[in-house]
């Protein structure tokens, strides 16, 4: 099965994180977003893949390759002008040839259940599926905000504070066919001057096609430092990642707790809970880190006690 992700964005929402590693390549427990997107899918299944990159994208490709390294398959599309979620998505039409293909954004990760979730969508009777999950009502202004009747939908506002409901799109779309191409040849820039591809999907109704709404627990939004944070916490439990101190510093450990390779550490150093360290990094004397995740070639000074950070 084929699956189309978006994954050209600038992350200005996690600058200047962003300004030398693109969103999707940033390492939680030692490998980046994309990958950990990547295997969950493959589990479901989903073997062709068309990555959609534009900002740094060569790191993404010099990481993933042709995809053989992860037993599947990977191409690539380049998005230069950044115009929108819609704009991405047309990039990859060659790719899907007229064949039923999941749409994915590579910044949503979903912790739970996604192997029933996709079944559902796939299996159901809707041309296209939607996965969407209840969002904080501050929140809903971010997002594209769903409104539903008897499991239809039927409009995606996206990114209004304005809002008829708490459901927000999880960033997952099942399309049976290639339909929503010719919505988005059709559709005009929104009101933040991109082509979204929620608008596609109103265009969409309002052709009289039917969307199908398919509700999860809770989505991942790593598109924010609270969200990845939150999603370094659920890599560390769900692959159950312990740490032992094999220096002779005598590191405290409350894991789950992640280390790289060539990591250094001082003297009355703690770790965890929730502390994922990338590679070559370097800590001083008496530093304490709990739920904080640590980028590769990082330093921390000595004297440092630091909480629910990205360094």
């Amino acid at each position: 099965m084929k699956v189309v992700l978006l994954a050209a964005g600038l992350g200005k929402r996690l600058e200047p994180i962003t300004s030398s590693i693109p969103k999707p390549m940033i390492m939680i427990s030692g490998k980046p977003i994309l990958e950990h997107i990547i295997i969950d899918l493959k589990k479901n299944g989903f073997t062709d893949f068309c990555l959609v990159v534009g900002h740094l994208g060569n790191k993404i490709k010099h990481h993933f390759g042709d995809g053989a390294d992860f037993s599947i398959h990977i191409s690539y599309v380049e998005q230069e002008n950044f115009s929108g979620t819609a704009s991405a998505t047309k990039l990859a039409e060659n790719f899907v040839n007229g064949d039923s293909f999941l749409l994915y954004l590579a910044d949503t990760l979903i912790p739970k259940n996604l192997e029933n979730y996709l079944y559902n969508m796939i299996n159901s009777n809707f041309e296209i599926s939607i996965l969407s999950s209840q969002t904080d009502q501050s929140k809903i202004g971010n997002i594209g905000n769903i409104e539903v009747e008897n499991n239809h939908v039927i409009k995606i506002t996206e990114k209004s504070i304005i809002s008829k409901s708490n459901l927000g799109w999880a960033g997952i779309a099942f399309f049976k066919n290639d339909y929503i191409f010719k919505m988005i040849e059709n559709l005009q820039p929104s009101q933040r001057g991109e082509f979204e591809i929620t608008e596609a999907m109103n265009l969409a109704l309002n052709n009289n096609r039917k969307i199908g709404n398919f509700t999860c627990e809770r989505y991942i939004d790593a598109g924010t430092i609270s969200g990845i944070l939150n999603l370094n916490e659920i890599i560390l439990n769900q692959n159950n990642v312990s740490y032992v101190d094999e220096t002779n510093n005598k590191i405290k450990i409350k894991n789950p707790v992640y280390v790289g390779k060539n990591f250094c550490a001082g003297k009355n150093v703690e770790l965890g809970p929730f502390v994922s360290i990338g590679d070559h990094v370097c800590i001083g004397d008496n530093v304490k880190l709990e739920y904080t995740l640590v980028l590769d070639h990082s330093n921390i000074a000595s004297n440092e006690h630091i909480s629910k950070s990205v360094i």
